[in-house]
């Protein structure tokens, strides 16, 4: 499978995920198997006005490849000029977001407000794939409601503008992350474009691959599934899951890399979001991640985590 002009042994994808999938996060996946990672997602007008918040995001160590850059705007003009700055940034491609259900996103037009205005879905397409010579994708949902699952039209349309890959999360802006995600979809939208088609959404096992595959996806993309469980990646190939002291030593390479990315005391508040999933369904779980996430020092979690995943 040729993805990003990138030759895929597994298609594995680690999604984008605001406020998870920032560099340590994706170095972890990568380790076990994740082929191509995406951003956080980046405000194209934050990326023209070279914001604070931006500038973080896009640091990252020289091995965090390949990555792919994803980016959210209601403006043609913008989603033009952000693209061609992330092409001399030096990323894989540029991933363009009609997805996002935040009310926040869409409230601006961006993200799934996409889904919902057609036109201007295309005019940001097209003003992406003219500005930039690498790959470009869309991620996309379903629709915006029940009433209006538009998939397959808005696919169709894209393909027009030259955009080369799909990633459909099928569910509607209205169900959010809820609700079961409607697979059928895919099934459609395969049957109309000749696009590369990446599925995206609550695979979690290599049931739903194969299931999700008969549909005819090309590639996969993990997203909640790999918070706290990047070795997810090595599962869905056929791999083992982690043992106690592998976790261990992956949670503390984690809290590391985070205190690194960030400073000692936001790093250590950024992985209270991981430690849920790292220790789900081992016994004592509820009691130490209430003791780990009343800590704000990198050694007094280091020494918890030591404590509970001792061999």
């Amino acid at each position: 499978m040729i993805l990003y002009n990138l030759q895929l042994k597994n298609g594995l994808l680690l999604a984008p995920m605001s406020g998870y999938t920032n560099w340590p996060m994706r170095m972890l996946c990568r380790r076990f198997g994740a082929e191509i990672c995406y951003t956080e997602m980046i405000s194209a007008a934050g990326m023209v006005r070279r914001t604070a918040n931006t500038k973080k995001i896009l640091v990252r160590p020289a091995d965090d490849r390949p990555l792919v850059a994803q980016i959210f705007t209601e403006s043609p003009d913008e989603a033009s000029l952000a693209s061609r700055m992330l092409e001399d940034e030096g990323f894989d491609g540029i991933d363009i977001n009609m997805g996002c259900p935040v009310k926040k996103v869409v409230f601006k037009g961006a993200g799934a407000a996409l889904m919902k205005d057609v036109d201007r879905a295309a005019s940001i397409a097209e003003a992406v794939r003219s500005a930039v010579r690498m790959p470009v994708s869309v991620k996309m949902r379903a629709g915006w409601d029940t009433s209006s699952i538009n998939a397959v039209e808005i696919a169709c349309m894209l393909e027009n503008t030259g955009v080369d890959c799909l990633v459909l999360h099928p569910r509607t802006r209205s169900d959010m992350y809820r609700g079961t995600p409607r697979w059928e979809v895919l099934s459609g939208i395969r049957k109309s474009v000749s696009l590369p088609v990446v599925a995206s959404g609550d695979i979690r096992c290599t049931d739903d691959l194969e299931q999700i595959r008969v549909l005819g996806a090309d590639a996969f993309m993990i997203g909640r599934a790999a918070v706290g469980n990047p070795w997810i990646f090595r599962e869905l190939s056929g791999g083992p899951s982690a043992g106690i002291e592998e976790r261990r030593d992956v949670m503390l390479q984690h809290l590391d890399m985070l205190c690194l990315c960030f400073d000692e005391g936001k790093g250590v508040r950024h992985m209270r979001k991981f430690i849920a999933a790292y220790v789900k369904g081992l016994h004592g779980a509820a009691h130490f991640r209430h003791s780990a996430c009343s800590l704000d020092k990198h050694q007094q979690l280091q020494a918890v985590i030591k404590e509970f995943l001792k061999t």
